[in-house]
């Protein structure tokens, strides 16, 4: 009879990194109790292990007990010798067979200052041209990670996981090869090989500057402002070339050279001043300015062993104008748009008055009914009550103008009853409208009216037009009798 091997688990599993003089614990379980356990760690004789054994300060017992299948270590302080595989063998107190479990303890080691590597060129590179590099790190446990780096732009990285049983070597360090085309705008820039490691408090580089060789670079036509009669002026021209450009001015039919004078010495040409990473600054100098000066044609040659450019100036007795506000393509369409709906809109309204459509319609018919008396579209008004009265009412007619005219459905409005406790009624009719009135006792001189409007038409279902509206005025003078309540003549 043969038992099934006891299964044992281990934490940390499979790898862990530690620093040099640091603690480290690893605990080995079962999921039975065990009477046995020992292990083996690498620079150290094999420990046999038991609860409650005096600590001898380096490595000890560590877990909650053999009665719950715990059996550990703690290392004090790890030690160089102390990088390998360190395993633990568990027995059952039911058996008598030892089962095992390990894990990879490496020791970290710090890596050298990284190595950079640059193709022939040796960092001299021309415009357009590629650039090979390659960053290494030796001799770090685990492998260093590096990056390359273009001042501050990352332009390679390498993150690799530790390697279980790696052995630590020269001849296998971290490395990462990197390529990239150069521009202009690249001189001066400073490549970086950096490593970072568990066992570096920070990230260590090494670095090297490029050069890149290009001709100067063009411009748009340069214009300089600020220029009086009578005063000195200066054309300061910033030019973007590597190597160092040969400069002539040309004022005219004059050709001055760089740190020359013209033959009156009114004109002075200044030495390129160096800005850094290529950019060159020249000045030319005029004594006195005059008005021809406004009138002459300046240009600027600079030339160097990638080629050659001119560049023109203009001067102006103008102030320097403020920098305008740029915009992109989308905002000058979203302008575009808005000023096409506004436009749009503006025309729909004129349209609409003009023509009487849809909220204009009431103005139209008031402009008819204003020409022609009565006609399609008017509305009843009784009144029984005083001018004050009638004041109100119109308000509340043009209100109902503007309901109907702007074609709010017939369905919505089914019967209108409109009570005025203040001897005032205003009823709108259209074709057939029906009063009802019911004289009451009260103390005021006039009695109650009830006005209500029954559109007759609501019952049809086929649709009718406003124009075909016939609606009549009609008017109710009350008059009183003695004795009696007051009665309407008509």
């Amino acid at each position: 009879y043969v038992s099934n091997p006891l299964l044992i688990e281990i934490e940390p599993d499979n790898q862990v990194a530690v620093i040099l003089g640091q603690s480290q614990t690893i605990l080995c379980k079962a999921a039975v109790p065990i009477h046995f356990c020992r292990f083996v760690i690498p620079g150290e004789p094999t420990l046999v292990l038991r609860e409650n054994l005096p600590s001898d300060n380096v490595i000890n017992y560590y877990g909650t007990g053999f009665a719950n299948g715990q059996c550990g270590i703690k290392i004090s302080s790890i030690q160089d010798k102390h990088d390998g595989e360190v395993t633990c063998y568990l027995t059952p107190e039911t058996g008598q067979t030892e089962s095992s479990n390990k894990v990879r303890l490496i020791v970290a080691k710090p890596p050298s200052y990284p190595v950079l590597r640059l193709d022939r060129n040796n960092g001299v590179y021309k415009a357009g041209g590629k650039m090979e590099i390659s960053c290494m790190a030796y001799e770090g446990r685990p492998p260093a990670n590096v990056s390359l780096y273009l001042d501050n732009e990352q332009i390679g990285y390498d993150e690799r996981p530790m390697i279980l049983g790696r052995t630590v070597d020269v001849a296998n360090p971290s490395m990462l090869n990197a390529s990239r085309s150069v521009t202009p705008e690249d001189n001066g820039k400073t490549l970086r090989c950096v490593a970072s490691h568990i066992a570096l408090e920070a990230p260590i580089e090494t670095s090297k500057q490029i050069e890149v060789y290009f001709k100067p670079q063009p411009q748009q036509p340069i214009e300089r402002f600020g220029f009086s009669i009578g005063r000195r002026g200066e054309i300061n021209v910033t030019v973007h070339a590597n190597p160092k450009p040969d400069f002539i001015w040309n004022v005219g039919d004059l050709k001055i050279p760089a740190s020359k004078y013209d033959s009156n010495n009114r004109l002075q040409t200044s030495s390129p001043f160096d800005l850094g990473r290529g950019y060159w600054s020249v000045v030319l100098t005029i004594d006195s300015v005059q008005k021809s000066d406004f009138e002459n044609v300046y240009t600027l040659e600079a030339i160097n062993v990638e080629g050659k450019q001119i560049y023109k100036i203009r001067l102006s007795s103008s102030s320097e104008p403020p920098a305008g506000v740029d915009m992109d393509a989308g905002s000058i369409i979203g302008i575009v748009l808005g000023v096409l709906v506004l436009t749009l809109a503006v025309f729909l309204v004129i349209f609409a008055r003009i023509t009487g459509r849809w909220c204009f319609t009431a103005r139209r018919r008031s402009d008819e009914e204003a020409a022609g008396g009565a006609g399609a579209g008017s509305e009843a008004h009784i009144t029984p009550g005083s001018d004050e009265d009638d004041e109100q009412d119109q308000h509340i007619i043009t209100l109902l103008f503007m309901f109907h005219a702007c074609q709010i459905p017939d369905e919505m409005i089914q019967i209108m009853k409109i009570i005025n406790l203040d001897d005032g009624v205003m009823a709108p009719a259209s074709e057939t409208t029906t009063a009802a009135e019911t004289p009451t006792s009260g103390t005021h001189e006039g009695g109650i009216v009830y006005a209500e409007l029954d559109l007759a038409q609501q019952q049809q279902n086929t649709a009718r037009r406003l124009t075909d509206e016939k609606t009549e005025y009609a008017e109710i003078v009350y008059s009183k009798t003695d004795g009696s309540h007051p009665t309407p003549d008509k």
